[in-house]
């Protein structure tokens, strides 16, 4: 994994005096709309690069915390930016609640199976589910959900758990590994190739406050704010909403 960092940051060549690369790692929540935010934002900034990188939570904290040169974060829950502030990585006024989702239970499009209840994950029809470990902020969602259900065993002992990026639990279903993934629902958007088969009732499980915030060590902290206070703009959020991502409420 930190081969994987190191490609992808020495992979930028150097780019004219005038020109600014930001390096940004996301949450794979906010993967599917980033591309168009990011040509957007280019669009009335064009000195500005994006260099984006998406994963878990864990991964990306971790390189951080190896003092990889990013500028900007932002997670799919709370644990990774407080470890990080409680590190003095981040800056822990310019951290900001943006985002926030449903979670879904989905299966191959072509699927026939019906669900109108997340406990009917229990039934012996479903054989496997694919689900996210605690590295991840999609895992521990999942884990919030299925012990409030009362239905953690059952559904545990069929999982097909994933490690690294909440895209695994997508494409487990897309490829038959699993007949239903637990998911974001800005991730079903993405896909072509699945459905949503139920939603679950957001008394159910922690709620969802995806997060941003400035790296301290930022070579480029004014630009990367800019950034950061884009993402909830009006014409961002409107991207946002089509993969049924919105803003959190106080």
């Amino acid at each position: 994994m930190s081969l994987m960092f190191s490609l992808w940051l020495n992979s930028c060549s150097s780019p004219p005096s005038q020109v600014i690369t930001l390096n940004f790692g996301g949450a794979g929540m906010i993967r599917s709309p980033m591309k168009e935010i990011e040509d957007l934002y280019q669009r009335d900034h064009p000195n500005v690069v994006i260099n984006s990188i998406f994963a878990g939570s864990a991964v990306i904290q971790a390189a951080v915390e190896r003092g990889e040169p990013f500028d900007g974060v932002f997670f799919a829950d709370l644990p990774p930016l407080d470890k990080l502030q409680a590190k003095g990585l981040i800056v822990r006024e310019r951290r900001k609640e943006l985002l926030t989702t449903d979670i879904v239970a989905i299966a191959p499009v072509n699927s026939s199976l019906q669900l109108s209840d997340f406990r009917e994950l229990t039934s012996d029809r479903i054989k496997t589910v694919a689900i996210g470990n605690n590295n991840l902020a999609m895992g521990r969602y999942t884990h919030s959900l299925l012990t409030r259900l009362g239905i953690t065993q059952v559904v545990e002992s069929k999982a097909v758990v994933v490690k690294v990026d909440v895209r695994e639990v997508l494409a487990a279903v897309e490829q038959g590994e699993a007949e239903v993934g637990i998911t974001y629902l800005s991730e079903a958007k993405s896909s072509a190739k699945v459905r949503v088969l139920a939603t679950a009732p957001k008394d159910s499980y922690d709620p969802i406050r995806a997060c941003g915030a400035l790296v301290k060590a930022s070579a480029h902290a004014q630009e990367m704010q800019a950034y950061l206070d884009f993402l909830s703009s009006d014409q961002a959020m409107a991207v946002f909403e089509k993969f049924g991502l919105h803003t959190v409420r106080s």
